[in-house]
């Protein structure tokens, strides 16, 4: 899991010519050119897609379990290269769109190839019905 994210800070390092010691000010919008948030936010959607892929059911478990289920996830500096990366791609649909197509596919044939969806849910799933 830290190989995508190390790929992330290197990429982001190295477009932006900074140190990463060096805070940068998270803002309404972000301070990396549009083109360059696009391109890193695809680069690290692939490279997670392609270690969930090659993963082992017992590692993709792992993966899982490291997601907090009650909002205790810390927040991120805003002030921080990453942190202002992540506060832009949660405030862009397109940006979200381009990680959810790109890591959803290759995740849900894990899940599936590794019996991670429960049949209850399923059918909890099929059986119920949602709004209009």
């Amino acid at each position: 899991m830290l190989r995508p994210l190390s790929c992330l800070i290197a990429a982001l390092a190295a477009g932006v010519g900074v140190s990463l010691s060096q805070p940068m000010r998270a803002q309404s919008a972000s301070p990396f050119p549009e083109e360059m948030m696009t391109s890193t936010v695809q680069q690290m959607s692939d490279s997670l897609a392609t270690y969930i892929a090659g993963s082992s059911c017992s590692q993709l478990a792992s993966i899982v379990k490291m997601i907090p289920t009650d909002g205790s996830n810390p927040a991120l500096d805003p002030n921080s290269i990453i942190g202002s990366v992540m506060l832009t791609v949660k405030n862009s649909p397109n940006l979200q769109s381009t990680i959810a197509t790109r890591v959803g596919p290759p995740l849900i044939s894990k899940m599936l190839e590794c019996n991670m969806v429960p049949v209850d849910l399923l059918m909890q799933a099929a059986t119920t019905r949602r709004g209009p």
